[in-house]
């Protein structure tokens, strides 16, 4: 196979010849195996089990060229895999610091009159993890959280810093 021709097809000879002989994707494995035990299971989470993989197409990553892998399995070898052994693989998520405050919130207000569009502040509140806290975002602690709630929602004034 000329590389212009694989570039077209985006499958080399094995890829093409797995899919002849019946092999399952892991993309469609996970389907299965998703329904089969009632849990989300991703392909990724399956490549330990695979039997083989073939090249799949190509992707630019920066200045170089890397080819895409396709993991197959045989339908019979799909029953086989245990949910324990797929659990095991997976790495656990990590809770990162939770945070709570407010944050300045600005909302398209259109001046009826003349038309114009301009940018308002009002009070918002957020609670999550650190590393997703919106821009301008003040942290609190409980007590003055409860004052915050009270005034969600309220609008602010041009470079206004509330005090709880």
């Amino acid at each position: 196979m000329k590389m212009r021709d694989y570039l077209q097809q985006k499958k080399s000879e094995n890829y093409q010849d797995a899919e002849a002989r019946g092999l399952l994707k892991a993309g469609a494995v996970a389907i299965l195996l998703s329904k089969k035990f009632n849990t989300k299971i991703s392909a990724k989470e399956l490549i330990p089990f695979a039997q083989e993989w073939h090249h799949a197409g190509i992707f630019k990553v920066g200045d170089r060229l890397k080819g895409k892998r396709v993991y197959f399995f045989h339908p019979s070898q799909v029953e086989d895999i245990p949910l324990e052994k797929i659990l095991q693989n997976r790495t656990p998520v990590v809770v990162k610091d939770i945070v709570q405050g407010w944050y300045p919130q600005f909302f398209k207000m259109t001046d009826p009159v003349t038309r114009r569009t301009s940018s308002k502040p009002f009070l918002g509140i957020y609670k999550g993890p650190a590393n997703k806290a919106p821009k301008g975002f003040k942290s609190l602690n409980e007590e003055q959280l409860a004052s915050a709630e009270k005034q969600r929602g309220r609008a602010l004034k041009p470079f206004e810093d509330c005090v709880f």
